[in-house]
């Protein structure tokens, strides 16, 4: 029997590594941000992102980076293994590589400066959003 002139290996498949936990912390008094925690805890199958709101006592026990940040104004993030942080439209990209199906958003949200464009027309709704409803934004 003749032996194959080219003999075909095998590459095991590896899948990309995990991402390492991301602890978020959100204002509590503000409904949006309540709300954007609660969609982001039903979407965060893999466990890998830790909500916490900003007066809760262990917040500053995991992640002493965040104290004296501006947490009551804006969301924080902190990477739990590179202890790196994020705030506001920076924390998109983060959270989208955590969330299964959101992984595809992680290469767009690179894209230099969309991010800051998409945090300030997030603003502008928001402003006008709350206008319409009678009540102060970002409270």
């Amino acid at each position: 029997m003749a032996t194959p002139r080219f003999q075909h290996t095998r590459i095991p498949w590896h899948p990309a590594p995990m991402a390492a936990p991301l602890l978020l912390a959100y204002d509590p008094a503000c409904t949006l941000c309540c709300r954007m925690a609660l969609w982001l805890a039903r979407r965060d199958r893999r466990g890998l992102l830790l909500i916490l709101p900003v007066r809760d006592p262990e917040l500053l026990i995991l992640g002493p980076e965040l104290g004296g940040k501006p947490v009551e104004t804006e969301i924080h993030g902190l990477d739990l293994v590179t202890r790196e942080v994020w705030a506001g439209a920076d924390l998109l990209r983060p959270i989208a590589r955590r969330l299964p199906g959101w992984q595809w958003a992680g290469p767009v949200l690179a894209i230099p400066g969309l991010p800051r464009l998409l945090n300030r027309i997030y603003l502008r709704w928001a402003v006008w959003r709350f206008r319409r409803t009678g009540r102060q934004p970002f409270a």
